[in-house]
């Protein structure tokens, strides 16, 4: 039969196993692995072909620096609309190549991910140019829906959207390359997209130098931006801004950046 002080000594210590437990049980729930969903239309080289070994550099960022946190990335494609809606719901975490104003509910790292300046284009040997709303008259501009390009443009495009003659709207994975079509077919006079976005398109597809710059806006900080439906959004956000710093200090993100040709945006 055991004594009352060492029944008592048993008790204490199953006790302190238990707390032990809990704290790690606490500790294991914030650092938990978890698998991290990313949607976005393809929009290279901020994000490209999921899989591939160029999947874009946002994404090469989010591994780095998620996975260094224990996180899988879980990258797909899919129209920009469906993936900001999807992500909004919590059906995703998180969308990639946006801007505050395509998502403000979103939930955003301190710091961007990039900048993005878009760009009218024109046919070669067109002698428009933008300059301000009032130079968009008579002509019809190819845009894709649910992009921000620049408040200004954004208020003409989303009163202009049913107006074909002023504004053509393009959906889905293909949006950019039903833009450039119409350009090329003269269905439209302009279109406007990311600078680097456009040439990467244009090189991909050997037509490189095929339209003529008309324009540029003002750039936008671009992020990836975590679902306002996910409670862990925050977290995301803050593991994702504080590995940016060090891969900007160690080097890694030059690194990453002249895989794709670019330097970095903050110098």
């Amino acid at each position: 039969m055991k004594s009352h002080q060492a029944i008592m000594k048993m008790t204490k210590v199953r006790r302190a196993g238990w707390l032990l437990s809990l704290a790690g049980m606490a500790c294991f729930g914030t650092a938990q692995a978890a698998t991290i969903s990313i949607v976005a239309d393809e929009w290279c080289p901020y994000n490209c072909e999921p899989g591939s070994d160029k999947p874009g550099f946002m994404i090469e960022i989010a591994e780095k620096t998620l996975g260094a946190a224990g996180h899988t990335i879980d990258y797909k494609n899919m129209p920009w609309s469906r993936a900001i809606d999807e992500a909004r719901k919590g059906k995703f975490d998180a969308i990639v190549g946006a801007a505050k104003d395509d998502a403000p509910d979103f939930t955003y790292p301190a710091e961007p991910l990039g900048l993005s300046g878009s760009i009218f284009v024109v046919r070669k040997g067109e002698a428009w140019r933008y300059a301000g709303l009032d130079s968009l008259a008579g002509h019809a501009i190819g845009v894709i829906q649910d992009y921000s390009y620049d408040d200004e443009l954004d208020q003409y495009i989303e009163a202009n959207a049913k107006d074909s003659a002023k504004v053509q709207v393009a959906a889905g994975e293909t949006a950019l390359e039903t833009n450039i079509k119409k350009l090329e077919a003269k269905r439209i006079d302009a279109l406007v997209e990311d600078q680097s976005v456009l040439n990467y398109a244009l090189a991909q597809a050997g037509k490189s130098g095929a339209f003529d710059l008309a324009g540029k806006l003002s750039d936008a900080e671009i992020y990836i931006a975590f679902s306002p439906a996910k409670k862990e959004s925050a977290e995301y956000a803050k593991i994702l801004s504080e590995g940016l710093a060090k891969l900007r200090a160690s080097g890694e993100l030059k690194q990453i950046l002249a895989k794709y040709g670019l330097e970095d945006w903050k110098k």
